[in-house]
């Protein structure tokens, strides 16, 4: 028979498993598109806090599942605030941009998707 702390670990598992991959596409996204001036820095600083502290506790409680979850959030996080350092400028828009530059950008962006 199935009892409350089974489900409990498969939902476990279930959460860890969305939660390593919660961020990838948005890390995608950075690196392919070499902009991340929408991302709040504020945000990720508090992600990377909580589930430092998170990690913390399922290091004491021995919880290696949950603390994969928390590891790779840690350093998908850093890696968006590393990448908006790097690639953190300001585009400019439509209104501040010839049509010529404009298509430039839009090939650049076919040609990353293409590879």
């Amino acid at each position: 028979m199935v009892n409350l702390y089974d489900i409990a670990d498969y939902a476990s598992v279930l959460g860890t498993m969305c939660g390593l991959f919660s961020r990838v596409p948005q890390v995608y996204r950075t690196y392919k598109t070499k902009s991340a001036s929408d991302l709040s820095t504020n945000t990720m600083i508090i992600n990377i806090t909580a589930n430092t502290c998170f990690l913390f506790y399922m290091i004491v409680n021995e919880q290696y599942p949950i603390m994969l979850n928390c590891l790779s959030v840690i350093t998908l996080e850093g890696s968006l605030i590393y990448m908006k350092h790097k690639y953190g400028k300001i585009k400019k828009t439509s209104s501040q941009t010839n049509l010529l530059d404009l298509i430039d950008e839009i090939d650049e962006i076919d040609e990353i998707d293409e590879n």
